[in-house]
């Protein structure tokens, strides 16, 4: 398998296209003048991968560019990957388009329909890269996740923008980000195939014989524990059992098959009497409502009785009133009933200056006084035996009302006794259930023989596949693969002429970074001087690794792309333009650099394909049949038209 790319496209926002094709298992070149867009190529590739975050800088691209597409060739199959620009400071689009087995990019952006989430994306690269199943478990006590290896981690190989390869201490694609550099690491093993493809499988297999393995070690460890005593485990719940009531309180045993009896027995099904009460339907709410209307009515009668006594007590009032004036009206019987009496005084027969009030109007007002003295007398037994009536209804309510308020007690009292005894079944109920949960698992030894066969048999199982996935062996071999990387980054350190390339170099899993074997010490390669150094070193690392890739068929894809690798010799903001390649040192070392990528490619074709994208052009017949592009006077990756 080798995943390569054939082209790479942008669209404009009326839906123009512009294409930067590449030639299959060769190097490709791409030079430049500053500021034309060549830096965006590999920022391209990484957006259409799935990153979650477009690197692309802002400027002509972001404002000109609607759609980024690449077509990835994977053994003649062409696949499409389309993303939508996110825009001027936009950080990501999830519109993203997928699709196989195609020939070239769509004219317009009309077919780009959003069919693709990025995750989905990473999910169907790392198919077709043929990423197996696959797990790295952190080594015992480590705090960070298992790791299954895919597209994500595979691309970190196959990048090296401007700021990566001139770098001392970062010596892969995104390694100075949170996390990446533990994912490189952990993913390094099965990339460079020290991890077999089965290598999941058996991880899986062995995960899970471990499980039983502890699972059957407890029951053994329960066992053991029952065959000379009770456990304390056992004891306790027999406490507990006596404690709730499932048990009497002088129950004991001091054998092993003693207190499992006892404990079966507290564990047995139980009926639930309740206690019962003398009227069940009563209730309490009904209870308080009719008590509650009771007093209603005895104030009401209280309020009728206290009305009537009032009556009572007026109309006695008025009777005594009326008797006095009874008894001074009296006297009329010894005044004359001569009509001109009434100007003399009846007593002396003086003339008055008053008349008095004539005989007959003092009778007739001693008339009416005994008319009303008379109803008095009438109606005051009717209200006496009204007044008795109620008195005997409020006797009776009362009664009533001390009934009700006693039946509310004796409720109340019911009510607490069954919410006792529903906490009683409840705990008893618990405590049966952790029983009968320790007698189903714990086991004796005599009872248990088979166990200690089982436990045996999975005791072996565990230690073969132990042995077939050997940590020490994949670690040895994952040794023997970064020492083959390390025998090729030393001969390509040679054919470049780099510093300490004398030496015996290698790459550092740990610390991620080329390190050169000196007499005196290892020396890292932020310990090495020169930008030279430092890019001579990446490019020497990862065509190390790829031809390890290759050599092996792992699934990472089959490019490299680079980006501006002469800045160590040439400022990237200057335009170098045209150079020999042997007028000067820093001329020969870009020149040696190139001629190393042209043979890699040549050596290793059809199965890899490296594109650089740089400022210099070297006046070499070999450089310029490997340029496919060149960006200077006006030509950029952005047509000018686009941003009008």
């Amino acid at each position: 398998m080798t995943l390569q790319i054939r082209a790479i496209a942008i669209y404009s926002h009326d839906g123009e296209r512009r294409d930067v094709r590449f030639n299959l298992g060769a190097l490709n070149i791409v030079t430049g003048a500053s500021k034309t867009g060549k830096s965006a190529l590999l920022d391209i590739v990484d957006y259409c991968w799935g990153r979650s975050e477009c690197t692309i800088a802002e400027g002509e691209i972001r404002r000109g560019v609607s759609w980024f597409a690449v077509i990835f060739d994977n053994d003649g199959e062409g696949i499409l990957v389309a993303r939508r620009n996110p825009g001027p400071a936009g950080k990501a689009s999830d519109e993203i388009y997928f699709e196989r087995n195609v020939e070239d990019f769509p004219e317009t952006t009309v077919p780009l329909v959003k069919n693709s989430t990025a995750d989905g994306l990473r999910q169907r690269l790392s198919a077709i890269l043929g990423v197996a199943e696959n797990l790295y478990i952190p080594e015992p006590g480590s705090t960070r996740r298992p790791l299954d290896a895919s597209a994500s981690q595979a691309i970190f190989f196959c990048l090296q923008n401007q700021d990566e390869i001139a770098s001392r201490r970062l010596l892969f694609h995104r390694q100075g980000e949170e996390r990446i550099p533990q994912a490189i690491k952990d993913t390094l093993p099965y990339f460079v195939g020290a991890m077999g493809e089965d290598h999941f499988l058996k991880q899986k297999r062995y995960e899970d014989a471990r499980r039983r393995l502890r699972a059957l070690e407890r029951s053994y460890a329960d066992a053991l524990a029952l065959t000379d005593e009770a456990s304390g485990t056992a004891r306790n719940l027999l406490q507990e059992a006596k404690r709730v009531g499932l048990l009497d309180l002088d129950a004991s045993a001091t054998s092993l098959e003693g207190v499992r009896a006892l404990l079966g027995q507290a564990a047995g099904p139980r009926s639930l009497e309740y206690a019962k009460t003398d009227d069940p339907a009563a209730d309490l709410t009904d209870l308080e409502e009719r008590r509650r209307r009771i007093r209603i009515e005895l104030q009401e009668l209280r309020d009728d009785i206290k009305d009537l006594q009032r009556l009572t007590r007026e109309a006695s009032e008025f009777e005594t009133e009326a008797r006095e004036q009874q008894a001074r009206l009296a006297s009329i019987e010894l005044v004359s009933h001569d009509a001109a009496a009434h100007e003399t005084c009846p007593l002396c027969d003086s003339h008055l200056a008053v008349a008095v009030p004539a005989v007959d109007e003092i009778r007739k007002s001693l008339g009416r006084l005994d008319r009303q003295l008379s109803s008095v007398r009438r109606d005051n037994p009717r209200l006496q035996g009204h007044i008795a009536d109620l008195e005997t209804k409020r006797t009776s309510r009362e009664v009533e009302l001390t009934s009700v308020q006693g039946d509310i007690s004796t409720r109340i009292a019911d009510n607490e006794r069954l919410r006792i005894e529903q906490d009683q079944f409840t705990e008893q109920a618990r405590v049966a259930g952790r029983i009968g949960y320790y007698l189903e698992n714990a086991r004796t030894l005599s009872d248990g023989e088979g166990l200690r066969l089982q436990l045996a048999r999975v005791r072996a199982e565990v230690g073969e596949l132990e042995a077939a996935l050997d940590q020490e062996a994949m670690e040895e071999r994952l040794t023997t693969a970064l020492g083959l990387i390390g025998r090729d980054i030393t001969d390509y350190a040679g054919r470049l002429e780099l510093e300490h390339g004398e030496n015996s170099l290698r790459l550092d899993r740990k610390n991620l970074t080329v390190v050169a074997d000196t007499i005196n010490g290892p020396l890292f390669l932020y310990q090495i001087g020169s930008g030279e150094n430092w890019v001579g070193y990446h490019v020497a690392a990862h065509l190390a690794l790829h031809k390890l890739f290759r050599t092996l068929d792992r699934p990472v894809p089959a490019f490299v792309m680079l980006d501006q690798p002469s800045q160590a010799h040439y400022p990237k903001e200057k335009d170098v333009g045209e150079i020999s390649g042997a007028e000067d040192e820093d001329q020969l070392a870009v020149a040696r650099l190139y001629r190393l990528l042209l043979d890699y490619c040549v050596s290793m074709a059809p199965s890899m394909q490296i594109i650089v994208a740089d400022h210099v052009d070297l006046l070499q017949e070999w450089f310029r049949e490997s340029t496919v592009e060149r960006w200077r006077d006006g030509i950029k990756l952005v047509p000018m038209t686009w941003l009008r």
